[in-house]
């Protein structure tokens, strides 16, 4: 439990956020402990400390230190031998990655749990694949969207390799035009390794319709993922961020950037200002990728259509909401234009 060498975790206040991911990527537990140049401790920071940061609309350029947690849980070095179970056992409790053991303002040790690679993670996740695509006609005429090959491999096949590589082991498909093609595709591609059940939608259920037909026994959260989303970002850190943040609803954000394609007038009262050609705006747009809670989704009627969005906004009064920012590789394939970048940059989803 408790780590000695502590070195590949330490980094110092001089880096930008985009070193600090890639760090962060790097070790296992993923926390870094964060010193000043003089090696003195001013605290930790964790990839749910990134993306709250990110949150506030900052840059990956920013220094590391405005997005450091300055007051951490810690264990003065005099307190380790009568407090060493204690602290332990707040690490475990409290679903912390690493506790630092300070002495002189210096980190010298740290309780440390490991995550064990070996292990599944049981958590069951949810490819809604039952739309019909309509903005991928005629394309989507005879064959379903999640079926449409980039590179001479479908979509949907993406999705679940990235599911097998990230060691998950449960799966729902939930199926409705043309589902019999990509059930027959799945039982036929055998290098799965996954629990795969079908959720048969008899009519359209919307993309949220369906949730309430998985079996909830056993079960705490549920990953769902819209089936024509392709992404380089790993599912158990959007789980972790919402198991750690205590959300009903975690929605993964991504910033997107559009020209407004005429020049912007701005006046204030009536009374004009200025003009702004062609003014970019970014904003905070859902991913359609998800993590619910049990709990929300025992409450989704049987067989009724419900979007998406009207369940999260159906809630968002009563439960708590989480935003988890991105910042990592996403596309949404259900137009034409994505379907050709996708093609052409299909590097970016290894």
């Amino acid at each position: 439990m408790i780590k000695v060498k502590i070195n590949s975790h330490i980094v110092t206040n001089k880096i930008d956020i985009k070193k600090a991911i890639k760090k962060i990527n790097s070790v296992n537990p993923p926390i870094l402990f964060v010193n000043d140049s003089n090696g003195i401790f001013l605290g930790t920071i964790s990839d749910g400390d990134i993306r709250r940061f990110l949150l506030k609309e900052k840059s990956l350029q920013s220094n590391i230190k405005e997005a450091v947690n300055t007051k951490p849980i810690f264990c003065n070095a005099n307190e380790l031998m009568s407090k060493a179970n204690f602290y332990e056992k707040k690490l475990i409790n409290n679903s912390l990655k690493g506790i630092p053991i300070i002495e002189n303002k210096k980190i010298i040790k740290a309780f440390i749990l490991k995550i064990n690679p070996l292990k599944k993670n049981q958590t069951p996740i949810m490819i809604m694949a039952g739309g019909k695509g309509s903005r991928l006609l005629p394309i989507t005429k005879n064959i379903p969207k999640p079926l449409i090959k980039i590179n001479n491999k479908p979509m949907i096949q993406f999705i679940i390799d990235k599911i097998v590589e990230e060691d998950f082991e449960n799966l729902y498909i939930s199926i409705n035009h043309l589902g019999n093609q990509i059930i027959e595709y799945v039982n036929s591609y055998n290098k799965f390794g996954l629990n795969i059940k079908f959720i048969i939608e008899k009519s359209p259920l919307g993309t949220a319709g369906s949730l309430s037909l998985i079996k909830k026994k056993n079960i705490k959260n549920l990953i769902v993922i819209n089936a024509d989303v392709i992404t380089s970002l790993k599912y158990e850190k959007l789980l972790n961020f919402h198991q750690e943040n205590r959300n009903e609803i975690t929605i993964a954000g991504v910033r997107h950037k559009y020209q407004v394609p005429f020049g912007s007038i701005h006046a204030k009262n009536q009374i004009f200002k200025n003009i702004i050609e062609k003014p970019v705006i970014e904003t905070l747009v859902n991913a359609g990728i998800y993590v619910i809670s049990i709990g929300l989704i025992k409450k989704i009627k049987k067989n009724k259509f419900l979007s998406m969005v009207d369940l999260i906004n159906s809630v968002s009064k009563a439960k708590k909401i989480g935003i988890f920012p991105m910042h990592e590789e996403w596309l949404d394939i259900g137009n034409k234009e994505n379907l050709m970048r996708a093609k052409k940059n299909i590097k970016i989803y290894k």
